[in-house]
Parts: C-alpha cells; sequence; structure tokens
C-alpha cells in the first residue's frame, strides 16, 4: 500500500467516525492525531508539544485540507500532504488561526481535538489511534528493531559511576542515529528506582540549587519511548553493574511474569478492561500486594501515542473488534484492510519494571518487536510453572 492509499484508508477511518457521531467536519492539531489520520505525517515544530504548527480539516464526504499559516504551507504541501491530495487553506501568519480559518469556510456540527471549536473529541479519537493498518504494523516491527538496537547499544554502555543524564544522553543518541525520536527518556540509578516510577534523570541547575547529579553504583533503569512516522514503541531494560539489593532479580523475574500474563490475556474479542483484571490477578498470585496497581498505569494500546488508550478497571475499550471499521474503509476508499492493534504493558513494583512493545495481527498472532535477544532473559516456565510463548529480557550485566 502506499503512502496515498494508506491516507485514504485513514481518512475513511474518520469519515465514519464522523457519520457515526453525528459530525460534519472535524479540525485535527494534535500531533499524534494529524499523524494518526494522515498515516504518520508531521505538523510540528516544537517535539514536545501536543499541538503542531498546524491543522488538517476532514469533512464528512472526506475532503481534506491542510489548515494553517503561509509559513508552514509550503513545507507542508511539499513534503507532507501535497502527494496525497489535500487542499489548502491558508492564511498569513499574523491574520488568523486554524480554528478561524475553517468556520469562514465550513459550517455544520464541526469538531476538534483540542476545544478550538465544537466538541473536543480527543478522547473519543483513541480508539482509532490504536487500529493499524498491515503496513502500520510492519512500520512497527521495523521501529521496533531500531529502539531495541538503541537500547541494547545504550544497555552496553552503561559503566559503574556513570551518571543518570549521561545514560539518557546516550539513549536519545541512539535513537536519533537511527532516525527516532525519543519523546521519553527515563532514567534511575539504585534508590531512586524504588522511589519513582516516573523517574526524570537527575540533572545539575544550572545556577545553585538542591538536586545533584546521580550515578549509578548497583543498577538502573533505563526506560525509553522512539517515535518515528507518528507510531511509538515503547521498552525498559535493567542493567546491573555492582551489588543491587537481593530480593530484586526475584522481584524482577516476578513483574515479568505479571507481564507475560497480561500479554496473554491480550486477546481478540476481549476489552482493556479484562486484560486489567488479568493484570491485578497477575500481581496477587505473583506475590505482590494485591494494590500494587494503585502505584502507576499498566499500559494499554498503542500506535499513533505511546499508550493510545491506557488500561483502567472496567475499560470497555475492545481488543481488535475491527470489523466495523474494516466496513468503512471498503465503503468509503474501496479498499480491502485488515486491521490490527499494537500493545504496550508495564507492569511495575518497588524497584522493578517490565515492559516492551508488541503488535496483535490480525489473525490474532502476537509478536513482540521490541525483542532484545543479546540481553539475558528471564525463566518465565520457572516464574509461572508451566510453558508460555512468552518472551522476557532479564537484568543485562548481572
Amino acid at each position: 500500500m502506499d503512502e496515498a492509499k494508506l491516507f485514504h484508508a485513514r481518512k475513511a477511518l474518520i469519515q465514519a467516525f464522523l457519520r457515526d457521531n453525528g459530525y460534519d467536519g472535524i479540525l485535527l492539531s494534535h500531533a499524534n492525531n494529524f499523524a494518526m489520520a494522515t498515516g504518520g505525517k508531521r505538523n510540528y515544530i516544537y517535539q514536545f508539544s501536543d499541538n503542531g504548527a498546524n491543522s488538517l480539516f476532514i469533512d464528512k464526504y472526506g475532503a481534506a485540507y491542510f489548515v494553517g499559516n503561509n509559513i508552514e504551507e509550503t513545507r507542508l504541501m511539499a513534503e507532507e500532504l501535497g502527494a496525497l491530495g489535500c487542499e489548502s487553506l491558508s492564511y498569513l501568519w499574523t491574520e488568523s488561526n486554524p480554528a478561524e480559518r475553517v468556520r469562514k469556510e465550513f459550517s455544520g456540527n464541526l469538531v476538534s481535538d483540542d476545544g478550538s471549536f465544537g466538541e473536543n473529541v480527543d478522547g473519543k479519537l483513541a480508539y482509532l489511534r490504536g487500529l493499524l493498518t498491515l503496513d502500520e504494523l510492519e512500520k512497527y516491527r521495523r521501529l521496533g528493531k531500531l529502539a531495541a538496537e538503541a537500547m541494547v547499544a545504550t544497555v552496553e554502555s552503561v559503566k559503574a559511576g556513570m551518571c543518570e543524564a549521561d545514560i539518557a544522553a546516550k539513549l536519545v543518541s541512539e535513537g536519533l542515529k537511527r532516525r527516532c525520536q525519543v519523546p521519553v527518556a527515563l532514567i534511575a540509578a539504585d534508590e531512586r528506582i524504588a522511589q519513582f516510577r516516573h523517574p526524570l534523570p537527575t540533572e545539575a541547575p544550572l545556577l545553585a540549587g538542591s538536586l545533584t547529579e546521580r550515578a549509578v553504583r548497583g543498577y538502573v533503569m533505563i526506560v525509553g519511548c522512539f517515535l518515528r512516522e507518528g507510531l511509538v514503541a515503547s521498552i525498559t531494560r535493567f542493567v546491573k553493574v555492582g551489588d543491587i539489593p537481593a530480593h530484586i532479580p526475584d522481584a524482577f523475574a516476578r513483574v515479568c511474569g505479571v507481564d507475560a500474563l497480561m500479554q496473554e490475556a491480550t486477546e481478540a474479542g476481549k476489552t482493556l478492561g479484562d486484560v486489567f483484571a488479568a493484570c491485578q490477578s497477575a500481581y496477587a498470585t505473583l506475590g505482590f500486594p494485591a494494590n500494587e496497581w494503585h502505584n502507576h498505569h499498566q499500559g494499554g494500546t498503542a500506535g499513533y501515542a505511546g499508550r493510545a488508550c491506557i488500561a483502567t478497571p472496567g475499560e470497555k475499550s475492545p481488543i481488535l473488534n475491527a470489523d466495523r471499521w474494516e466496513r468503512a474503509i471498503q465503503e468509503f476508499a474501496g479498499l480491502d484492510v485488515p486491521l490490527g492493534h499494537a500493545f504496550a504493558w508495564n507492569p511495575s513494583a518497588v524497584g522493578v519494571k517490565s515492559e516492551d512493545t508488541f503488535i496483535l495481527l490480525p489473525d490474532g498472532t502476537k509478536e513482540i518487536v521490541t525483542s532484545t535477544p543479546s540481553l539475558p532473559r528471564v525463566d518465565l516456565e520457572k516464574v509461572l510453572g508451566r510453558k508460555t510463548d512468552v518472551k522476557k529480557n532479564g537484568i543485562a550485566g548481572g
């Protein structure tokens, strides 16, 4: 499928969304939704903002428009949208904004993903951010391989006494070498692993301050999210460089067991709530406090966001319930396009965590795309007391 056909398929999903909800058009400004609707195109300048520098408007008939100022129009139409058949609704950079420009041209029940006009439907788009064509699933395979390579290179570079900030710099550098952005680079050394579930690497302040940079003495947790063409692959690995608490290896193996049980529970026809229930049970079964899940989210669907939809108790978002969306692509785009999902679960406990990204193919097959076979492996059969097809990596260097 070329990029024009992929765009038509993704645009058909948007059309079905508009029809099902009684909307006449939608303005997409968030970078992840812009990528989702276009098959991975870029509308941002500042990489750490939800909103891009311009927008995409799609009406219920499937007409698509670049909406932005004259500065952005030149590149967007030349490198991102022009070949897809999008028209342009531009304005002088001093004179307007995307919402005002669309209001001048269109009427009806118009909505947006940032609240700039009409209903804010960003939350309603979560499921579409996670629905992926076979071509996008293949992109995930390639992205996962790049993410794994960057992570292994970082893991292999870690030495005792290395500062968290330098490990983060290595992770980002290795990602950029492979043409991936690294929007998340979390690093925790030793006791910080147990203290914080989202540990930004410590950095010395520019002026005098209380925070000092931490260097790894015993072990370190490395968390990375790698972004390319709108898709995000998440991966966490641990490295031992010295003495670590005696209970950590066992706890680490058991939290990988929780991850394995969640992956096994991720099946077509179930919901994210069903997997979350399996997660809750797994924590208790594998010797963690029954309420351990209170301390961190457990992951969810991936795709055009690190987490397209996060699993919570009772979450009804379906897993691979794609028939109606496949029919919509046939109806609006005239294409037969099977759809799959991607997932990134990340169970954690005090001092340990497990995280990989895997894809769920239309036939129900599961495949971890961030596999790192050169690193040690956890004996999950010993942890679970039975065979499993899931493979998880252990603590490197141990």
